[in-house]
Parts: structure tokens; C-alpha cells; sequence
């Protein structure tokens, strides 16, 4: 395989967002789910999510592959759509039945509903906005939600930073349309092309205002551990200068992937909540 296919190859699959899916699922399965490290259901709810991260992926190049190949300065050019949207659906179809198999009943609502978004987010919901964003930003918290409801939902820490997480992908969501507003161009209707960058930041940043809130109520549960109030803070101080940027209405959309590191804080601090359970 040429290296240029390998490049492709790996846009399409997402093969880092699929382990990084299927990990979250399994550290808050960790919180839900007892003591021990690996059981058949907690190997399930990882296997469950990166299945269903490739999926949506794969089916979504597909589906939207004429706006991935307007994005000029990252582009992807799909020569055969409807073979990557008929191997999402059967991916799809996949992390269902597993869950059906392996996982409690809420579980594989959490996969069919994953399913259910990315269908008709490529066919109805990303024309328009608030649709676009808010439906992303719930596909995108699936990860925690089914590990959550993989056990016995216990732990007091997690429903405040699965709030977070939510509101962290929608100021996300909202930043990326700012940076692809001509590939959205009569394609898509977002909220930049209707407020303006100015307020879309500042829109984005009360939502990154409101996660960093929910994250900081999180500590009323946490564990008296240096990781867990380590991250949690770092996490906080590095998301607050998104935060107080995108309040004065200055765009700091381009580097929205950097606030994935925010989101990893988040994880980190589960795990460290985790360690000192047991």
C-alpha cells in the first residue's frame, strides 16, 4: 500500500479516536461496573464504542464526502461513497449486536442510538444549526454514557463530567464550523453563517464556561488524590483560556483540536478517581 493510501486509509478509519472512544468507555465502565480490571462486559464496552467511532467514520466520509472535498487545506477525496456508507451500516450493525449480546439493555439503546444520529446527521441534521452541534456533541459522550450504564451507576463523580464532556464537544463543534465555513457553504447552514465568528465564539465560550463549572462540582466527589485534583484543575486552567478568549469575541477556532487536551484531563481524572476506590 502506497503511502498515500495509508494517509487516506487512516482519515477515514480514525484509527485514534476509535481507541481513544473505546479506552473512555472503559475507564468509567471501571467506576460502574466493580473492582476488577478486565471482565467480558467491560472488554465489551470498549469494543462496543471503537466499532461504533469506526463506523461513524466510515459511513459519514461517505455520506458527506462532497464536503470533505471542498475542505482545501485537508482534503479527502472518496472515489466510492456508497461502498464506505454500506460498510458503516454494517460496522454499525456490529457494535449493536455485540451490545445486545454482552451489555445490559441500555447499552444497546446507547449503540443504536449512536447509529440511529449519524444516519440522519449526514441526511438531515448537519444542514442546520443547533441541530448540527448538539447532535455531534451527544454522539460524542456515548463513550461515557455506556460505560456508565454498563453497571450499577454508583459513583457520584461521573453524571457532573459527562455534563462537561457534552458541553466541551459543543464548543468544539461550534469552533470547527468557524474554521470550515467555506467548505459548509451552501452545503450546510451553521451558526457562524448566521450570527457571525464574533458571536459564535462568544457563544462557544459559555458553553466551555459552563463545562469548566460542572468540572470544578466534580471535585465536591473526588477522592483526596493528586491525580484526580491535578487534572481536574489543569484541565480547568487550560480550558479557561479558551474560555476567556472566545468571551471577548477573539477567534480561537482554529485551534479547537487543542481542546481535546481539556477532554483528556477529564478521562485522566476518572482514571485517578478509579485507582482510589479499591
Amino acid at each position: 500500500m502506497s503511502s498515500f493510501n495509508l494517509k487516506y486509509w487512516v482519515k477515514i478509519t480514525r484509527p485514534t479516536q476509535c481507541l481513544l472512544g473505546g479506552f473512555a468507555a472503559w475507564i468509567v465502565a471501571l467506576l460502574s461496573n466493580g473492582p476488577t480490571w478486565f471482565t467480558l462486559e467491560k472488554i465489551a464496552v470498549g469494543a462496543v464504542i471503537s466499532l461504533s467511532v469506526l463506523a461513524a467514520s466510515v459511513w459519514h466520509y461517505g455520506a458527506r464526502a462532497d464536503v470533505y472535498a471542498r475542505k482545501h487545506w485537508d482534503p479527502v477525496f472518496v472515489k466510492k461513497p456508497r461502498i464506505l456508507m454500506c460498510a458503516g451500516a454494517a460496522i454499525f450493525l456490529a457494535s449493536i449486536l455485540l451490545a445486545w449480546i454482552e451489555l445490559p439493555s441500555a447499552c444497546t439503546f446507547v449503540a443504536t442510538f449512536n447509529a440511529a444520529i449519524i444516519f440522519l446527521y449526514a441526511r438531515r441534521l448537519d444542514r442546520y444549526w443547533p441541530w448540527k452541534n448538539l447532535s455531534i456533541a451527544a454522539v460524542c459522550i456515548t463513550p461515557l454514557v455506556l460505560g456508565w450504564f454498563s453497571g450499577h451507576r454508583l459513583n457520584p463523580i461521573v453524571p457532573p463530567l459527562i455534563l462537561a464532556t457534552f458541553l466541551v464537544y459543543l464548543c468544539r463543534e461550534i469552533f470547527k464550523d468557524v474554521v470550515d465555513l467555506e467548505a459548509n457553504r451552501g452545503k450546510r447552514f451553521t451558526m457562524v453563517m448566521e450570527l457571525g465568528p464574533s458571536a459564535a465564539n462568544r457563544i462557544g465560550g459559555v458553553a466551555l464556561t459552563a463545562a469548566i463549572i460542572f468540572i470544578l462540582y466534580s471535585l465536591k466527589f473526588a477522592p483526596p488524590t493528586f491525580l484526580v485534583w491535578a487534572t481536574s484543575i489543569g484541565g480547568t486552567v487550560w480550558l479557561s483560556w479558551f474560555a476567556i478568549k472566545s468571551l471577548k469575541g477573539e477567534n480561537v477556532a482554529s485551534k479547537f483540536q487543542l481542546m481535546d487536551i481539556g477532554t483528556a484531563t477529564i478521562l485522566l481524572s476518572l482514571l485517578g478517581a478509579r485507582f482510589s476506590m479499591y
